[in-house]
Order: structure tokens, then sequence, then C-alpha cells
């Protein structure tokens, strides 16, 4: 499957993503973080609870940022941003390499993600990594960039731990293979029980490049070992530097 993209040029890559996307809808997305085992305290440091020994983790509603549950609207100058975003030029295809977010002293280097054998998006490997989706355009090109991370991994907080804090007007940075760095302004962040899934408002097809960044939150589900929310965040680009 990943063969098949490597080779299309920009133009063709982005019309056969949305075609494959609105097709197969990633088999919702919903799932494609559940194998994780509890967070530990969420980032205001609360006190953990008791270890399960199934899971080693914990098990209450504290599993992920509060902040996670909340969804978060537009802020006042969305205006303006999309006035800038209007003058950023487009910019030639080129891999995201690193992703940025200033706002929860986040960095992370980018591995690629593609679709397992079932049809869902895979994890990031190594754990600790960020990975952006194959199938969607690269930072700077008309479309959705998706990225997404792990929240936890054996009670240690992962790359996207604290995403759920995130509020417009945050900035995110995805630097490309070609040096270029994009940046982005979030413009909204959300949750979604993971059978409610969002697929067609994430995997939409903006006219200018934009940002999706997916994690798990809400509360833990031990029987069934996953969360049952998904984090979704959106951000619009606002600049380019190094072009």
């Amino acid at each position: 499957m990943a063969k098949s993209w490597e080779g299309l040029r920009p133009s063709r890559l982005l019309a056969a993503a949305a075609v494959f996307l609105t097709v197969v809808g990633v088999v919702a997305v919903g799932l494609a973080l559940r194998n994780q085992t509890p967070a530990p305290p969420q980032p205001s440091a609360s006190p953990a609870a008791p270890a399960s020994p199934s899971t080693g983790g914990t098990v209450d509603d504290r599993a992920a940022p509060e902040a996670s549950r909340r969804p978060a609207g537009r802020p006042d100058g969305r205006n303006e941003g999309r006035r800038k975003a209007a003058e950023v030029v487009e910019l030639d295809y080129s891999r995201p390499v690193r992703i940025s977010i200033p706002r929860i002293d986040t960095t992370s280097s980018l591995v690629e993600l593609g679709l397992d054998e079932r049809g869902v998006m895979e994890t990031p490997e190594p754990v600790d990594k960020a990975g952006w989706f194959r199938p969607s355009p690269p930072p700077g090109i008309p479309g959705a960039t998706v990225i997404a991370g792990h929240v936890n991994w054996n009670q240690a907080p992962m790359v996207f731990f604290k995403l759920g804090s995130l509020r417009p007007g945050d900035r995110v940075e995805v630097e490309r293979a070609d040096g270029v760095t994009t940046v982005f302004e979030v413009s909204r962040v959300d949750s979604f029980p993971k059978d409610r899934f969002p697929t067609a408002e994430v995997y939409d097809n903006p006219p200018r490049s934009e940002l999706r960044l997916i994690t798990c939150g809400g509360e833990y589900d031990e029987s069934a070992n996953r969360y049952l929310e998904n984090i979704v965040v959106w951000a619009e680009i606002v600049g380019v530097r190094g072009a």
C-alpha cells in the first residue's frame, strides 16, 4: 500500500487520497490508537489511581487530561488568521519530518503511518514518536495533513499526552524534509466517542493547507483495553519559514 502512494505527483496524490479516504473512511480512525495502557496522572500532577494488575496502569477518568474532554470554539481573531493563511504560497511536495508544539512543550520527529491489514491507520513506532499519515498531503499543500500520536504507554506520558489542553490561537510548527517549516494556528479542539469519530470532517479537502492532530482521550475502559474517545485538533496554516 505504501509504495502506491510514494510514486504519485502531488496533484495526483491529493486526488487519490481524497477518493481513498471517502471510500474506506480509514475504517474509523477512532480505533487507531486503542491499544494503549492507561495514563499516569494528568499534567496537573494529581495522584495516581491504584494500578491494575492486568494493565499496569490507572483505571479512572483521570487517565487523560481533563481539558481533552471540553470542546473549544474558534478565537475572536479567526478572520485575521484566515487572511494570513490566504497569503501563504503553496509549496512543492516534501514530506514532514518533525512537529513542535511550544504551548505544551512537545517536539517529536515524525514516522510514517499507513494502513494495517484491517484497514485501520497504523500506530506510531517507536511509541514515543508522532506519525504522519502518508495518504494525507504534507504540510504546505492544500488539504488536511494528519498527524497522530500516543497519549501514553505503560503509564508513561507520550508525545500527545497534553494535546487536549491546546486552545485556539496556539501555534504548531511542522518541519519538512526540504528544510521549510510550516506554521499553523489552532482553530478548534474537540473530543469524540470512538464509535462516532467524524471521519468526513477530519479527512476533508480544504482549499489550503490545514492540520489535524489525533490522539486518545476520555475515560479508559479496562475491559476493552482502550480509551473511549479521540481528541482531535484542527489548525490552519498561517506562515512558512525557510521557503
